[in-house]
């Protein structure tokens, strides 16, 4: 598993795509819902463990069933946790669960690679 981050609006999906040569069919937008199977990249993670989070999911069993899905594939997430700290407890409770998982995942990772003005600097 390849992890990409970045801030919103960096080209970590364009980038992507020409350093993997994806196409469309490829990607599957985690903000459309959860995946039934497995793609070569899957792209807005921020949205799935959003949804996590707010279901309850341990934090746990959560990156052991994604990363056990997701082994051989590309994550691209949007780097949440640098801004300004929600005063909504269940928004600072997601950047918690997003933090964490990315963190854990790194671990698992081949390659952890940051996006930042559509440059690449690879981390890992």
């Amino acid at each position: 598993m390849d992890i990409i981050i970045g801030g919103a609006y960096q080209g970590k999906l364009a980038f992507a795509k020409k350093h993997y040569r994806l196409g469309g069919k490829d990607c599957f937008d985690l903000a459309s819902g959860a995946p039934e199977k497995a793609y070569k990249c899957f792209y807005h993670f921020e949205a799935l463990t959003a949804s996590a989070a707010a279901d309850g999911v341990s934090i746990d069993d959560f990156v052991e069933e994604f990363c056990r899905f997701a082994k051989d594939s590309i994550v691209i997430s949007r780097e949440i946790g640098s801004g300004i700290v929600p005063m909504d407890e269940e928004q600072r409770h997601w950047r918690e669960y997003h933090g964490m998982a990315l963190t854990r995942m790194a671990k698992r990772a081949d390659r952890v690679i940051r996006v930042f003005c559509g440059l690449p600097e690879v981390l890992k």
